[in-house]
């Protein structure tokens, strides 16, 4: 199958999924990421803002801030091809930007110094995932190119029935470190 094909199959069993199961899935996915290392150890954690039946994130964050962890969600600027980086507290507003992404109302950016001196985990979200650990997307390569280019640990989350045994590999993707469901974590 294509990555086309296989976005379309993801994206249609991601949306059969009831709430109940999102929910639950959900709780798991973010207690198995709270027992790994790299987890344990980080000072700020990049994670996503969900859309879409994208695993829900708000329970990992507000943990972040109880923990005392920065939170650092990515914005998309419309007619921008590389994410922005902002800083997310408690008491932010939140808005919806480019493809119904929310993100803080009111934010300044962080740049890649500043954002490497956070030594942020990355918590990615995905399509599909291969047992090589690389990612599909929505296919329009921010992650891709953002990963590219910082070497911050990257971990996936993604519901189970995201996994796929192998798809076309291209020379812009960029393999996770692990992959985050509700069944457990996936290494390379």
């Amino acid at each position: 199958m294509t990555k086309a094909e296989i976005r379309a199959l993801k994206l249609a069993e991601r949306a059969a999924l009831s709430l109940q199961q999102q929910q639950q899935a959900a709780i798991a996915i973010a207690e198995h990421l709270w027992a790994q290392p790299e987890y344990l150890v980080a000072p700020a954690i990049h994670v996503y803002l969900p859309i879409r039946g994208e695993v829900d994130t708000q329970p990992i964050i507000e943990r972040a801030w109880k923990e005392g962890k920065r939170v650092v969600v990515p914005v998309v600027l419309p007619g921008e091809r590389e994410l922005q980086h902002a800083l997310y507290a408690e008491d932010m507003r939140l808005e919806v930007g480019q493809y119904g992404i929310p993100q803080p109302a009111e934010c300044a950016f962080l740049g890649d110094r500043e954002l490497a001196e956070l030594g942020p985990l990355v918590l990615v979200p995905l399509v599909a995932f291969g047992g090589r650990l690389y990612r599909i997307g929505y296919g329009k390569g921010y992650y891709d190119r953002f990963l590219a280019r910082v070497p911050f640990r990257r971990f996936g989350l993604a519901y189970a029935l995201q996994y796929v045994e192998d798809f076309p590999v291209e020379p812009h993707d960029v393999p996770l470190d692990a992959v985050v469901t509700e069944l457990g974590v996936v290494r390379r």
